[in-house]
């Protein structure tokens, strides 16, 4: 798990300036003692609480923060978009053509998933919804006496995309 600078800015502060034990730390900032003796180290070798030689690991990533920044609002404004729209829209605008892994990768690590739509009416109004309610309870003394009927029509020739991207724990909403 990395951890920010910021973070590791305030062990050396909290031990050095304020004479906090490694212990006391540990249990204020919830770290592991190990790691804490270990930004010290690199506090006292360095100068720094990090390591401003160290590389990161592994193969560079090919899409920049801008990139993934547009796939993000992309997606968060179209939630139904395929993938190879995805690398249409990326290819269109940002000039950078990568594999569809690439962008379903990205996703996941965005915390994105693959979901069922739930379609919500365009005319969706909460306030009027409420206020519906409250008069029908008024009216009506118990909710057994109700029946509704549902009298819309819907256009089944209409090209309606099924499922959809949303974050995980999110609902994927789309207005019609």
């Amino acid at each position: 798990r990395r951890f920010s600078n910021d973070l590791r800015a305030r062990i050396p502060i909290l031990f050095y300036e304020h004479g906090l034990k490694v212990s006391r730390i540990c249990e204020f900032l919830k770290l592991k003692k190990s790691f804490v003796y270990k930004v010290l180290d690199e506090d006292r070798t360095f100068g720094v609480p990090y390591n401003p030689y160290a590389k990161r690991t592994g193969r560079p990533r090919i899409l920049t923060f801008p990139n993934t920044k547009y796939i993000f609002n992309t997606l968060s404004r179209h939630r139904t978009m395929y993938l190879s729209e995805i690398q249409e829209q990326l290819y269109q605008h940002c000039n950078v053509d990568v594999s569809l892994t690439t962008i379903f990768h990205s996703l996941r690590r965005f915390y994105f998933s693959h979901k069922s739509v739930a379609a919500e009416a365009l005319e969706r109004n909460q306030l009027d919804r409420s206020a519906f309610m409250n008069k029908m309870a008024d009216l009506v003394l118990s909710p057994d006496q109700l029946m509704f009927t549902d009298e819309a029509s819907r256009n089944r020739k209409t090209q309606q995309r099924r499922f959809g991207r949303a974050i995980k724990g999110q609902r994927c909403r789309v207005r019609r």
